[in-house]
């Protein structure tokens, strides 16, 4: 249960969801808030817009559609310019285990999952291999891009 923290009082109609809480205010308007762990605040290796980005989608978490903002979202609201720098963040927040997100098909937005999912740790185990997957891949790309430059540069001779 929420509590109205002007008058101190607790308020008979406050509207109770798992991390995100509403109150009343003394002027009758309704105003949320978030339970936020110690362990994201106190934690050392995370930086600060990080900790906002895994708060801001914490919230976003009990929305109607589940949490499955766009990445034109979480950047207009963490101001930050650069899809590659959002993509940064979000992957070290799964890499440290904090989320996880399951891709809904092709011009849809993630389905981002939290440590307390039930399908969590599924999705987890499947993004790495994915993961591994894709580095093969990109590996293979790098390859064979640097033997195509050393070719046309005539410093490789390609042996058939």
């Amino acid at each position: 249960m929420a509590f109205n923290l002007h008058c101190g009082v607790r308020l008979p109609n406050c509207h109770e969801k798992r991390n995100y809480y509403l109150f009343e205010n003394v002027m009758g308007k309704i105003k949320g808030f978030l339970k936020v762990e110690h362990e994201l605040l106190d934690n050392p290796v995370l930086k600060p817009v990080e900790k906002c980005l895994l708060m801001l989608l914490r919230r976003l978490e009990n929305a109607p559609n589940g949490c499955c903002p766009s990445h034109a979202y979480l950047k207009k609201r963490l101001a930050i310019k650069h899809r590659k720098t959002l993509l940064k963040h979000l992957d070290r927040l799964a890499m440290f285990g904090y989320i996880c997100w399951r891709n809904r098909g092709k011009n849809l937005t993630n389905e981002y999952l939290f440590r307390d999912h039930p399908d969590f740790e599924q999705t987890y185990l499947n993004n790495l291999k994915l993961r591994s997957i894709m580095s093969r891949k990109q590996k293979e790309k790098y390859h064979k891009r640097l033997l195509q430059q050393g070719v046309a540069s005539k410093k490789v001779s390609v042996i058939k």
